[in-house]
């Protein structure tokens, strides 16, 4: 079960069940795929990454903010740190993150990270 091919499956499987608004099926998945990852490729692997994202994405969707806001600013501090600051998947980071604030009303920070990844694409 802890094969890196058997662990995108189950995050697939979560991905369709979020996609459909099953949020509540999809939690315990991507919990558990993130859990695995983080055992078997360590905490700052891309895909272990991937999953804290994915996992802060759900509980944004969930109305869970805070929780989610501090898995998307770990996701972001360890891209950065292991990818860079200019990596596609860091500055996809950084937008979850601004998009984030924004559903929280803190658009003057939102704005602020909006335009650093902007910045960055260029």
């Amino acid at each position: 079960e802890d094969h890196p091919q058997t662990l995108s499956g189950f995050d697939d499987l979560a991905a369709l069940l979020h996609a459909q608004r099953r949020l509540a099926e999809a939690l315990p998945i991507y919990r558990n795929v993130l859990e695995r990852r983080k055992e078997k490729l360590g905490e700052d692997h891309p895909q272990t990454l991937g999953s804290l994202n994915t996992l802060a994405s759900l509980l944004h969707d969930q109305g869970y903010l805070a929780d989610a806001e501090d898995l998307f600013r770990e996701a972001l501090e360890k891209r950065k740190a292991r990818l860079g600051e200019d990596h596609p998947k860091t500055l996809s980071s950084l937008n979850y993150l601004a998009l984030l604030l924004t559903a929280q009303e803190r658009v003057a920070e939102a704005k602020d990270l909006f335009c650093e990844a902007l910045e960055k694409r260029k």
